[in-house]
């Protein structure tokens, strides 16, 4: 294994746990905490300190997509020949990237605004889950669809080669043929 694909890996779990991370608090604040302090009123001191921790993993788990996601990205492009289908599905992911990332950043916030969105929580966190989930399901088909695209020919350019012209026939005046490079 060569330093190249060394670092393609360590980028791949750069960008692999941090949406596990996010992905998977989302769901749990959504399926299970949010329902749950609702229930039993829990302490909005409580809530506040759940609030500081998850905000640190979601901003961490963001910058870590941003950068490790962009480098991906750039390594697939240059590599191989990618379908249109494969582009246009990589900007709706990267599109619902950037939702994804306002709507987390902004339910894990401190601000006013923040405080205002997390009066309807579960709306904001459904609408988060749906659009992860569908983030989710663009990458796998992404994922496979891309082992069948081929490799980019990194040989020579064209224009370097040299061009051979074809031979042609003349007849001499007494005749007879002779073969003459064109």
């Amino acid at each position: 294994m060569d330093l190249l694909e060394i670092v393609s890996l360590v980028s791949r779990w750069l960008h692999i746990i941090p949406a596990i991370a996010l992905v998977g608090g989302t769901l749990f604040m959504r399926l299970s905490y949010v329902p749950a302090t609702q229930e039993c009123e829990a302490s909005a001191e409580l809530r506040e300190a759940i609030r500081k921790k998850w905000a640190k993993i979601v901003m961490i788990s963001i910058a870590l997509l941003l950068v490790s996601g962009l480098y991906n990205s750039a390594v697939k492009s240059m590599g191989y020949d990618l379908s249109p289908l494969y582009n246009g599905l990589l900007g709706i992911k990267i599109l619902l990237g950037f939702a994804i990332f306002y709507l987390a950043s902004v339910l894990s916030g401190r601000s006013e605004k923040a405080k205002a969105f997390r009066q309807r929580e579960l709306h904001w966190l459904n609408i988060l889950c749906i659009l992860m989930i569908l983030t989710v399901m663009i990458a796998s088909y992404m994922k496979m669809s891309s082992s069948t695209f081929p490799k980019k020919n990194k040989t020579t350019p064209t224009a370097h080669k040299t061009v051979v012209a074809p031979a042609t026939t003349a007849i001499n005046l007494n005749g007879s043929e002779t073969l003459k490079a064109g």
